[in-house]
């Protein structure tokens, strides 16, 4: 359903798109290569995506149409579509928040109306009209570039560090225990989700399965139990996604308020541990909305965030990660000696990100910020651990931005021990390769389990445990640990009984693994291309083990997609998911 909302919000967007008046329909030059089948994915086809885009564009370039026309333009659309219970209010509550940043994005002229749905869709069915638009790369200076040296696993009895990883919690401020959970909108579970039909369509008191996300009482005792089992914590990593998905009804002022609340709660039940987060998708306003630091529009920039993030972060951060949280959202910093974060802020490669489509290349030049951070650890013999909201090589990430990150990743391999992020709210990681020896695992991208049960999914979250301070320290994830509350058990138990929070698996033990090394992940790869029993333990573990998805199972289809999402770095280079593809369909047995 949120990929329908989506398509809703590109036909706004196509209001950026621009084509000389009176010119030809675009000629289609480039075909970017079919990426991971996605159910919901699939309904925005790219012929319906450029119906729309170009519907939206001529409105917005009629200057006798009224916003007001507009808005009801996309209502009646979504009427057609069927897609929302309440059209009015999901619809035409997001056209009116969009409508300033598009219409200004629209009078820039920056854009390509043909250029639109080939970003957005990323695949074979959508072109580029104007590929050499969307081109540019990042300078590497890859003749610098030290032997790559293979990694020793620590001496026995060397000092580990425990780390916590935060994802997703989407806290909905609004959540009431026994409203609708069937609402047929994006977000349910709210008063305002309209009449309970059938007992089984309330949602529980803990949470629920379907489109809700958290009620606070559930994220408090979340954070309680993660305090109370986990003592040893040395740092929290926190990459994220804080609000709730009623991305119709957004306002700036609540999102502070859930920002505010969530930090001072984290501060609380963990008052002397170190955080370090980064920005996910859903905390701008509007939703996805991250413009580039040259907008200096208040109304339009990203500023009031980002000077919300320095100031929040501050009781973490030093003073000199300010200036670059405040121009862009991203920053570094020393953990410990030998040990660096680097947090980026890779909403500048979302697809769903209006300001994408005004400028892909490298927004706040944080790509070319990142190559030189890297080279200073370099030279001072400093491992770094990069975390961000969004994985590269997602299908809502941007592929040229996605390819130069790669191509970073890669001069630095020796650089760069882990990198860690969030966003699909799912248990995964993925394996970047080397450029030249394509079979060669150089790194690892460990994303973590959302807190939120949207949608279909037990609550989770991680920790890691570290190579820690030592002579020749790696400080390469050794192993990790996600942790889940049954929503089914919780809910049956009801509200005076407290949820038990449990270990729902440990990485090496669980796989048969005796590092975590980019080697090791690959080869887990390789044995769940042939080993369907060890695919399946994957796929519940990559559900948080929820009742319903995994008592479904996983079809030929969903494991190939799966499998092709641990090694697609660029959605944009789909060689290794061909090769699953072909593997899983020619031998149905495996």
């Amino acid at each position: 359903m949120m990929r329908w909302l989506s398509l809703f919000v590109i036909v706004l967007a196509g209001s950026t798109f621009t084509v000389l008046e009176g010119a030809p329909a675009p000629e289609k030059t480039k075909v970017l290569p079919t990426p991971p089948d996605d159910t919901e994915r699939n309904v925005l086809t790219c012929s319906l995506c450029e119906e729309f885009v170009t519907d939206i564009y001529q409105l917005l370039r009629n200057e006798s149409v009224t916003d007001e026309q507009i808005i009801d333009y996309v209502v009646n659309l979504c009427i057609r579509l069927d897609i929302f219970a309440n059209p009015d209010q999901v619809c035409g509550g997001t056209a009116l928040i969009l409508l300033p940043t598009l219409k200004y994005i629209d009078s820039s002229n920056a854009v390509t109306l043909g250029n639109v749905c080939g970003m957005l869709i990323q695949d074979q069915n959508c072109g580029l009209s104007n590929p050499e638009q969307l081109e540019w790369t990042i300078n590497i200076n890859v003749d610098t570039k030290p032997p790559v040296n293979q990694l020793s696993p620590p001496p026995e009895g060397s000092p580990t560090v425990k780390v916590l990883h935060l994802a997703d919690i989407h806290w909905d401020p609004e959540y009431l225990a026994g409203s609708n959970a069937m609402c047929g909108d994006p977000l349910c579970c709210r008063a305002t989700s309209g009449e309970v039909v059938n007992a089984t369509d309330a949602a529980g008191y803990w949470g629920d399965y379907r489109t809700c996300d958290l009620p606070w009482y559930l994220v408090e005792n979340a954070v309680a139990q993660m305090a109370a089992l986990h003592t040893d914590v040395s740092y929290i990593i926190w990459t994220g996604d804080l609000t709730p998905h009623d991305v119709w009804s957004t306002e700036k002022a609540e999102n502070l308020v859930i920002i505010d609340r969530l930090m001072t709660l984290i501060q609380q039940y963990f008052p002397s541990v170190p955080v370090y987060p980064t920005l996910g998708n859903h905390e701008s306003h509007p939703v996805n909305s991250f413009a580039p630091p040259e907008i200096t529009d208040v109304e339009l920039n990203t500023a009031w965030l980002y000077d919300e993030a320095d100031r929040q972060w501050a009781r973490w951060l030093p003073a000199d990660a300010s200036s670059t949280i405040r121009y862009g959202g991203y920053y570094t910093t020393l953990v410990q000696p030998g040990l660096r974060i680097i947090s980026m802020n890779m909403n500048y490669c979302y697809t769903l990100n209006y300001w994408t489509y005004f400028k892909s290349q490298d927004p706040a030049s944080s790509l070319l910020w990142l190559n030189q951070i890297l080279e200073e650890a370099e030279l001072n013999g400093e491992k770094v651990h990069i975390l961000s909201h969004i994985p590269p090589g997602n299908s809502d990430c941007w592929t040229v931005f996605s390819r130069e990150f790669a191509k970073i990743i890669n001069r630095f391999e020796s650089t760069v021990a882990a990198q860690f992020y969030g966003h699909t709210h799912k248990d995964e990681y993925k394996v970047f390769y080397d450029m030249v020896d394509v079979t060669r695992p150089i790194n690892v991208a460990f994303i973590a389990p959302s807190l939120t049960t949207y949608s279909k999914l037990n609550p989770g979250y991680r920790t890691y445990t570290i190579d820690g301070q030592r002579p020749g320290s790696t400080w390469a994830v050794l192993d990790f640990n996600t942790y889940i509350m049954n929503l089914t058990d919780a809910n049956l138990k009801g509200a005076e009984v407290e949820p038990v929070w449990t270990e729902l698996y440990q990485a090496k033990q669980e796989y048969g693994l005796t590092d975590l090394s980019p080697q090791s992940m690959d080869a887990l790869f390789q044995r769940m291309l042939t080993d369907n029993a060890l695919f399946q333990l994957y796929f519940k573990n990559y559900y948080k083990n929820a009742d319903e998805v995994v008592a479904e199972g996983c079809t030929d289809r969903c494991r190939s997609n799966l499998l092709c999402h641990i090694v697609t770095t660029d959605i944009g280079d789909q060689t290794k998911c061909d090769q699953i593809r072909h593997k899983i369909f020619s031998h149905p047995e495996f």
